[in-house]
């Protein structure tokens, strides 16, 4: 009994270091599942782990409102998980240089360009639900937020980008193309 008070107090001490930022989590943890079969405390917190997984998994059975946002949010990441993997595919999903530098440098690059590809899109969904809010075309504005700035076959993906071309101080935007009447409006 007495060893399971310990335990409980280990684990205590732990989270509380971990919340007040006195230890690295990530390194303690390193640290303890390097001798897991051993460590006692490893061990309690796999199963403190485990309830707690278990008593949300209860929570996502009993509650349709939480599996609801529980899968809108994993198909916001979905889509922007693919649309970095289309961006990342334009060299052939790989980067050659194994520096840490060179491959944290491609992944800043690559979530700039996904980055600038939502924005661009968030303008324009913007510019067209003003344009459709104006021809009375939205029955409900609520709906807007069900929209995703993560779709990208609009853009063509395999070209070299001029982050220095001054488009952004030109501040033109390109008029709407409206499929059900193939005119652009401005």
């Amino acid at each position: 009994m007495m060893s399971s008070l310990s335990i409980g107090g280990d684990a205590i001490r732990l989270a509380g270091s971990a919340k007040t930022k006195a230890i690295k989590l990530t390194a303690t943890l390193r640290r303890l599942g390097g001798y897991r079969q051993q460590n006692r405390l490893y061990l309690a917190l796999g199963e403190i782990g485990r309830i707690e997984r278990t008593l949300f998994m209860l929570d996502w059975l009993e509650n349709a409102e939480l599996r609801k946002e529980c899968q809108a949010c994993l198909n916001k990441s979905e889509a922007r998980h693919s649309l970095a993997k289309a961006v990342f595919a334009h060299s052939q999903g790989r980067i050659y240089d194994r520096s840490d530098a060179a491959q944290q440098k491609h992944a800043m690059a690559l979530n700039m360009v996904v980055a600038v590809i939502m924005f661009w899109n968030t303008l324009y969904m913007d510019k067209a639900s003003a344009h459709l809010a104006r021809q009375g075309q939205i029955p409900n504005l609520k709906l807007l937020c069900h929209t995703s700035p993560f779709g990208w076959e609009h853009t063509i993906l395999t070209r070299d980008y001029d982050w220095h071309s001054g488009a952004a101080k030109r501040k033109m935007a390109r008029p709407l193309l409206l499929n059900a009447t193939r005119k652009w409006v401005g």
